[in-house]
């Protein structure tokens, strides 16, 4: 299979606007966090079975799944951690062979925007990997419907968490 490069969308890209309340004709395009990768992955996760849940309705309603270049990458390492290298391996294996998940990336000149949400950050134990995925949705504000998550850091930033 050939490797998905990451994607810098366009603003010509992004559908049109509708009025607040009006239907669009477009599928919604979710940002993926790793922790809710590793939900799925890991059986014993208090979230394991709400992320399923989650998983299968955006999938029935054909949301279009987005990821950042680290959200893999982060996913196997906690797996690795939490659960045992067979285990991280294997979910790498098997998320490598998805085709719904399509990788979405910050321009070099970009990466600032991800600075500046880490920097407005109060709460001890930040990770700098959401604050990317608070950049991306910042960025792709009009594109991202919102991010599927568990972390309170979204929510908590003023963005629309998938529930």
């Amino acid at each position: 299979m050939a490797s998905k490069r990451f994607t810098n969308l366009e603003e010509d890209f992004y559908p049109d606007e509708t009025k607040a309340g009006e239907p669009t004709q477009y599928l919604p395009n979710i940002l993926v966090d790793a922790d809710v990768l590793v939900a799925i992955a890991k059986k014993d996760d208090s979230n394991h079975t709400k992320a399923l849940a989650i998983s299968k309705d955006l999938q029935e309603k054909g949301a279009q799944w987005y990821v950042s270049p680290f959200t893999v990458a982060e996913t196997v390492t906690v797996l690795s951690y939490k659960v045992s290298q067979k285990e991280a391996k294997a979910a790498l294996k098997e998320i490598r062979k998805l085709d719904n998940f399509l990788p979405l990336s910050l321009k070099e000149n970009e990466i600032n925007i991800a600075d500046k949400w880490f920097l407005k950050q109060e709460k001890k134990g930040t990770s700098y990997f959401d604050c990317y995925n608070m950049a991306l949705l910042e960025k792709h504000n009009k594109f991202l419907s919102g991010i599927f998550s568990f972390d309170s850091v979204y929510a908590r930033n003023g963005f629309n968490v998938v529930k």
